[in-house]
């Protein structure tokens, strides 16, 4: 009788709050976030410019495209803008869904500086929406490239990039 009064108590009372505790999206289970330093060169801030190229992977791990503006909107907004990279260095993030990984990355390539700005969330979105176009889902990842960055999307398993 004991047990049958405390689970009783124990649902009445999970009955009486789950209206009021708030429903939360899903998120990644961990995220990484690490500054690759590959040089120290001493160069000033310049503005980027010249032609975006997007390469597609075509191949690995394929996600939904819901989780990865998720990843990118969260590594833009949170982590990477008012960033300054300078030539060879490298700033990325692994959001850590359990099931799957994503890493996303920004880097200052041939000599260039530049702080990261909103331009973060559209040239992470040029591989997302234009590599895999047949849908929404089964997205497997690129990368951009201008005159002065990279910017890579790259969803894996396993703690792999693949």
């Amino acid at each position: 009788m004991k047990f049958f009064t405390v689970h009783t108590l124990m649902a009445l009372a999970t009955t009486a709050f789950a209206g009021t505790l708030p429903q939360l999206p899903a998120k990644w289970i961990s995220v990484e976030t690490q500054l690759i330093k590959v040089d120290n060169l001493n160069t000033t801030l310049a503005k980027r410019s010249g032609t975006e190229s997007v390469t597609c992977y075509n191949k690995g791990t394929a996600i939904d495209r819901g989780p990865a503006a998720s990843v990118i909107d969260d590594f833009c907004n949170n982590r990477a803008i008012g960033q300054t990279l300078t030539s060879g260095h490298i700033l990325e993030s692994r959001y850590n869904y359990g099931a799957f990984t994503v890493l996303v990355s920004g880097a200052a390539i041939n000599g260039c500086n530049f702080q990261v700005d909103g331009n973060c969330n559209r040239l992470l979105r040029l591989p997302l929406d234009g590599c895999n176009t047949g849908g929404v889902n089964g997205k497997q990842g690129g990368y951009e490239t201008d005159l002065c960055g990279q910017w890579r999307f790259d969803p894996g398993s396993n703690g792999s990039d693949f």
